[in-house]
């Protein structure tokens, strides 16, 4: 039947331990740390890039922030200039008009005077015209 070697199985039990050793030793050991050491360097990575992440947030609300008031100040500087536009196209058209009845005023002021040279011509004329008009009806009848 089966024998047990004494001695056969203590040198299979420390080779398999001086095998488990070694491969603790050189293997599991520094892959383990590998593994630890990795997952540090996620976790770090990870919390790199949330804080990466908040600081984005935050320069793209700062960005947002600073188009909103850029915006609102150029709706301002826009509003104040149609304003300066309107006064100074109101101020124009106030001093065209003021021109236009200065103009009227003269040529109404002229025409009076032309009106009263007319009249004054045509009363000094009027005995002239009233002969030559009965020498016309003389004539005719």
């Amino acid at each position: 039947m089966l024998d047990i070697n004494l001695g056969l199985l203590l040198f299979v039990a420390v080779l398999f331990l001086a095998l488990v050793y070694i491969l603790d030793k050189l293997l599991y050991k520094p892959l383990l740390s590998f593994m630890d050491k990795r997952d540090a360097m996620i976790r770090k990575d990870l919390e790199a890039s949330k804080e990466m992440g908040s600081e984005a947030e935050e320069a793209l609300q700062e960005a947002h922030d600073t188009i909103a008031a850029a915006k609102a100040e150029a709706m301002k500087i826009r509003e104040a200039e149609v304003a300066k536009a309107k006064e100074k196209a109101a101020s124009l058209v106030a001093s065209v008009q003021t021109e236009i009845e200065e103009q009227y005023s003269a040529f109404a002021q002229k025409l009076i005077e032309e009106r009263s040279k007319l009249k004054k011509s045509i009363e000094a004329n009027l005995p002239k015209y009233q002969e030559l008009i009965q020498s016309k009806l003389k004539q005719i009848s």
